[in-house]
């Protein structure tokens, strides 16, 4: 019904249409009875009062995710998150074999540099 509206009331110009003001004033624009306006508004606050429950369980959700996340590092660093192995060495003298593998694996490099020979090892190897 615009579309057809537009076509007769408009004015055309060498490279555009145009309708004025006047015209648009005359168009009768569609509108809901005050009844179906109510309703409408009925359905969009029951719609929006279920979207507040479901913002309210994020906000819950992401604090609790937070402490959770919290919780476990605390636990982590702590050394609470595993069982711990009384056989484990201490981590000074891990550390001290870790830096010692590392260094021989330096001089080992240097020395073969004319063979190309490059010894790979990983981090979890060391351990």
């Amino acid at each position: 019904m615009a579309k057809q509206y537009g076509n007769i009331v408009k004015t055309d110009g060498v490279n555009q249409s145009n309708i004025n003001g006047e015209k648009l004033i005359n168009y009768p624009f569609p509108y809901c009875s005050t009844l179906e306006q109510k309703k409408i508004l009925e359905i969009l606050d029951e719609k929006l009062s279920v979207i507040d429950v479901f913002l309210d369980n994020i906000e819950e959700n992401i604090a609790r995710s937070e402490a959770l996340r919290q919780s476990i590092l605390k636990k982590a660093f702590s050394g609470q998150l595993v069982p711990q192995d009384p056989n484990d060495e201490p981590a000074s003298v891990l550390l001290e074999r870790i830096a010692r593998e590392k260094a021989e694996v330096a001089v080992t490099a240097k020395k073969g540099r004319g063979s190309k020979k490059i010894i790979k090892q990983k981090a979890y190897e060391l351990l």
